[in-house]
């Protein structure tokens, strides 16, 4: 009996994540869909799609955390906005976050009701960059996770991984950003 029911939790878990490489958080964390977030959480359709990591969920205005999508000016930018519209726009989405940027915008993790990783999906179809620079604000499964899917959509050259890309941090500041050799806490998200 126990056997069939632990079979049960397994799937229904693995299918939270829709296969886009969603990772699970510890027990002991703060989670939504299986995946360590942020404490506080906005639900609501979205109503626009900005470019590739910012949208609009009840008048607020959310970046996707742990990526960076081309700028709308640069190779693949309306792409990579039309992939985040035909995923979210006009659907209903929690977000999932701890702060909010120098923007006043909620950085945030998002995820459809069928608990698809908005942000994960994002990398993983080669329409946004896994922001390293900010890896210390996820725990080490998301890292892992967040990476793996940049190395399948770069190993099979899906999205702007089929052309010569450049990163949206170095179009903004003519500079690579610092990745962190470690991070504060470890394994453990720093925020």
């Amino acid at each position: 009996m126990l056997r069939p029911l632990i079979f049960i939790v397994a799937v229904a878990l693995s299918a939270c994540g829709g296969g886009d490489g969603a990772s699970f958080a510890p027990a002991t964390g703060n989670t939504h869909c299986g995946v360590s977030v942020g404490t506080q959480r906005i639900s609501g359709v979205v109503t626009s799609v900005h470019d590739g990591d910012t949208i609009t969920v009840g008048g607020e205005s959310i970046r996707l955390a742990s990526i960076d999508a081309p700028e709308l000016d640069q190779a693949y930018g309306l792409l990579s906005r039309a992939h985040l519209s035909a995923m979210v726009l006009g659907q209903t989405v929690t977000v999932a976050y701890a702060e909010k940027d120098r923007y006043d915008r909620v950085v945030g993790t998002v995820f459809k009701t069928d608990c698809a990783h908005v942000n994960q999906n994002m990398v993983w179809v080669g329409a946004a960059w896994y922001y390293e620079a900010f890896q210390c604000e996820i725990d080490i499964r998301q890292r892992q996770a967040y990476a793996a899917a940049q190395a399948q959509a770069r190993a099979v050259q899906r999205g702007l991984w089929s052309a010569e890309a450049l990163a949206p941090w170095v179009y903004r500041n003519g500079v690579d950003a610092k990745v962190p050799n470690s991070c504060p806490n470890g394994d453990a998200a720093s925020l």
